[in-house]
């Protein structure tokens, strides 16, 4: 180990051998947690995006054996997985851009969400996050080439410190705002809208995503020769709750 190396401390070094995917699936939250765990003591064969040449490579760092990937955690792909959206099923919900941890989803609050692939770790957060199961990870071609991998993991974690710095500061104007504000006498304030209303608006947006869902399915049946007797009730079923709602919603 060179002079310069071992004046990096040990933490350091660790992280900057993991793939920086900040996906979780080591059973920590996130890269530097599990480099952390490591220099404690915790097993170096967890890290499922990286796999056997990240284990390799720890090992190398800490002159231990290289262990097989523990299979509890996961099995290492073959492929670079990216997530996609189906974007005429999403619902503008927001859940997936909350749990991105590098802001690889562009979207906002009732609008279509859309993933910037060159971004994305493939950590799969937001699948798991998507109430209407309109997310879904793609094949792509594994990066092998040791310095292409390491400028993608520098650049996963440039991301991810700039999602966090933005949440910090978002977090901080949050806290000023709900300081309390002296108000003069007699101004009007502002009339608070009904606590179900955004409640309403979900449902409404699940509905017509049940129904686009269900629509699909009759339309393949049909032209597989199936039968559609029970997809066409279903269909019918989720066209009415459409509607109810609708008019809940016209009614407010």
């Amino acid at each position: 180990m060179s002079d310069t190396a071992r004046r990096i401390p040990l933490v350091d070094q660790i992280e900057a051998l993991l793939p920086q995917t900040q996906c979780g699936k080591c059973g920590t939250p996130g890269c530097r947690p599990y480099a952390e765990a490591i220099a404690a003591g915790t097993p170096i064969n967890r890290c499922v995006p990286g796999g056997a040449d990240t284990i390799a490579d720890l090992a190398a760092l800490l002159h231990t054996p290289a262990l097989p990937l523990d299979p509890a955690f996961g099995v290492e792909a073959q492929t670079q997985r990216i997530a996609y959206i189906r974007e005429p099923e999403c619902i503008g919900c927001t859940k997936c851009i909350q749990v991105c941890p590098v802001d690889a989803i562009m979207g906002a609050a009732k609008l279509m969400h859309t993933i910037l692939i060159d971004e994305c770790t493939g950590c799969d957060l937001c699948v798991a996050a998507c109430p209407v199961d309109c997310i879904e990870m793609h094949d792509f071609p594994k990066i092998t080439g040791k310095t292409e991998k390491q400028a993608r993991a520098n650049h996963y974690r440039m991301r991810f410190e700039a999602r966090n710095a933005r949440l910090a500061q978002e977090k901080e104007l949050l806290a000023q705002q709900a300081k309390p504000v002296i108000t003069p006498p007699l101004v009007a304030t502002a009339v608070t809208p009904p606590a179900d209303s955004k409640a309403q608006v979900i449902a409404a947006a699940l509905a017509r995503s049940n129904l686009k869902k269900a629509e699909r399915k009759l339309a393949d049946a049909a032209a597989s020769g199936g039968d559609t007797t029970a997809l066409a009730i279903e269909v019918e079923r989720c066209r009415q709750s459409v509607a109810e709602l609708e008019r809940s919603q016209a009614g407010d």
